[in-house]
């Protein structure tokens, strides 16, 4: 009796609960859900693209013409839905972009390289990988390396916004390492050094905008030490030479140098080559002194362009626009110092009238003995002062070309040169 009591009650909360229980299992079906959401978003486009203005009040004027607020709203939300369907359908060839190692690999117009973080692979236009490194927000920023379309290493080290920026090494077309030091928005800039395509160090020390600047030392081809001392523009500063004695200039120059010397009662002065960095210098004794000792008077630059900062003059016109006005100008004959500029030039390339002649005798082929050099050798000089400094400049003729020049002090003081030389 007890048994079938308990099976009424059952059956009957069973009856009084079913249709809930119906009712749940269809809202909480995958199906149902589905057809809803699906059903909604039918009825939200449709209200949507139903664009035909009602009221004024429906309109936006937009340049003069009249735009339906419901239209502008279509095209927004369709524009976001399509953009929703490329990123969905993009994300899918992801994976088979990824490539090499696990860097996903990009042309370089990508939109997506301007999502892209970290590392990466970049191709170029041809189609070759140009870059390999780090990137944020669309740019080569970080660590990274650069390479032609030869797969040749060309720079390895930091960027900046598609920059050279930091410290880094950059390589020849060979592959041979040219540079290694800091960079500053792609150019030299602080600390490096500069090596020949053979692997041999041209240049250590200081840079700027790309140029040789600062204290720095030049190194020959046979990797050894050539000259130490401050640069300007890519040039050495040949004015710190001035006052200097032979033994201080020798602890600044380490190449091969050829001493000349005057014969005779002429005195102590001497004219002294140093091979490889294109100058020479005059040493005079200073009468003054208690021991006569021979200070450099006057160094001559065995180059026919100047350069003062950015500024670089290859004739007498441009000479102008960076010194000013000559202080003097006229025929001259030729001294030592000159003679042996213009021999010295002339076993090269032609220059000037061509050699001077000169009587001497050589006891060393490091030191030679000048009797006398020939007195109807014309120049055609142009002298311009720079601050404390003078600047002579040897051509054959008025105007034009010249061939080298010779830096002195004026010995009365003045502004501070920013001339390279």
């Amino acid at each position: 009796m007890g048994d079938n009591l308990f099976s009424v009650l059952i059956s009957t909360v069973k009856s009084k609960f079913a249709p809930i229980v119906s009712k749940l299992r269809l809202w909480l079906s995958w199906n149902y859900v589905r057809t809803r959401v699906i059903g909604g978003i039918r009825d939200f486009f449709f209200r949507l693209l139903d664009v035909k203005p009602k009221h004024k009040n429906d309109y936006y004027t937009i340049l003069g013409w009249m735009v339906s607020k419901k239209l502008a709203y279509a095209i927004i939300i369709i524009v976001g839905v399509l953009s929703l369907w490329y990123i969905g359908a993009t994300s899918q060839i992801f994976n088979k972009l990824t490539a090499n190692g696990g860097l996903r690999t990009y042309k370089y117009n990508s939109v997506l390289l301007r999502l892209a973080k970290d590392k990466v692979r970049i191709k170029a236009k041809s189609g070759y990988i140009a870059y390999e490194g780090e990137v944020s927000k669309g740019y080569v920023t970080g660590e990274g390396s650069l390479y032609s379309p030869q797969n040749v290493l060309l720079y390895n080290g930091s960027f900046l916004k598609n920059r050279y920026e930091g410290d880094g090494s950059q390589y020849f077309e060979s592959g041979a390492l040219h540079y290694t030091g800091s960079f500053h928005d792609n150019l030299y800039e602080g600390q490096g050094v500069l090596y020949r395509e053979d692997g041999t160090e041209e240049y250590e020390g200081g840079f700027f905008a790309g140029k040789k600047e600062g204290a720095g030392k030049l190194i020959d081809g046979g990797n050894n030490p050539l000259y130490q001392g401050n640069f300007s523009s890519d040039e050495i500063v040949y004015s710190e030479l001035l006052g200097k004695s032979p033994q201080d200039i020798r602890s600044m120059y380490f190449g091969s140098q050829v001493l000349y010397e005057e014969s005779g009662d002429v005195g102590s002065d001497a004219v002294v080559l140093l091979n490889g960095i294109d100058a020479l210098y005059l040493a005079q004794g200073d009468g003054s002194a208690a021991d006569d000792s021979l200070k450099a008077t006057q160094v001559v630059v065995l180059k026919n362009t100047f350069r003062s900062g950015a500024a670089e003059a290859s004739d007498i016109e441009e000479v102008k626009q960076i010194l000013g006005d000559p202080i003097y100008e006229g025929n001259s004959q030729v001294i030592l110092s000159e003679a042996v500029a213009i021999n010295v030039l002339n076993e090269t390339r032609r220059t000037l009238n061509g050699r001077v002649e000169m009587d001497v005798s050589e006891i060393y082929s490091d030191d030679i003995i000048v009797n006398g050099i020939a007195a109807d050798y014309p120049v055609y000089v142009y002298s311009f002062k720079r601050g404390d400094l003078v600047y002579s400049f040897v051509c054959r003729e008025k105007g034009g070309s010249f061939a080298f020049y010779e830096i002195m002090e004026s010995g009365d003081g003045g502004e501070d040169s920013d001339a390279s030389a």
